[in-house]
């Protein structure tokens, strides 16, 4: 294993190049939410399926954008990895610090498209009870269900690919082979 100096910090900013994409989406699905509650007659099905449709497109990609904008602003970086461990800012979910001596390894996912590195930990159970609120419980409970780990990191708002994150993080990791 390759030995790191103690100051070795790696600092992976967010993209605002791709936050802004992510915000110009997210302001799309918001007006077609906004359109298809002023005109449920336009469709032939259920005008009340419709309507519900344009009024959670509302308001979930309005929570999504609000996240955006906040990010925007933020000067921290996206994502950390030291000799201590992980630290992800990168997302509605992002966990925060994760110690090293809690990663038991990584497992990559496909999800709708989107690869997610998980982060396998000794105590999944206490990084789901330390989320701030019920929706970010939920989703780490239901990652932890389906793909093995409450953690799952995107490189969607960060300033590197994919592959070259999930490259750092086994070098980084101690006891990596």
């Amino acid at each position: 294993m390759e030995t790191h100096s103690p100051l070795d910090i790696i600092e992976i900013p967010l993209s605002k190049t791709k936050m802004g994409l992510m915000l110009a989406g997210s302001a799309l699905f918001v007006a077609a939410g906004v359109w298809f509650v002023n005109n449920p007659y336009q469709f032939h099905r259920s005008h009340v399926l419709i309507m519900a449709t344009g009024i959670a497109a509302i308001v979930i990609f309005g929570v999504v954008a609000l996240f955006i904008v906040s990010k925007l602003f933020d000067a921290r970086p996206g994502f950390i990895i030291d000799d201590d461990g992980l630290t992800d800012n990168s997302s509605i979910f992002a966990v925060g610090f994760v110690p090293w001596e809690d990663v038991l390894g990584f497992n990559v996912v496909n999800v709708a498209s989107q690869r997610f590195i998980m982060v396998l930990v000794s105590d999944p159970d206490g990084y789901i009870h330390r989320q701030p609120n019920a929706l970010s419980r939920r989703t780490a409970s239901t990652n932890y269900r389906m793909y093995g780990s409450p953690i799952a990191i995107s490189a969607n708002a960060l300033k590197t690919k994919f592959d070259d994150l999930y490259k750092l993080m086994k070098e980084r990791r101690p006891e990596s082979d």
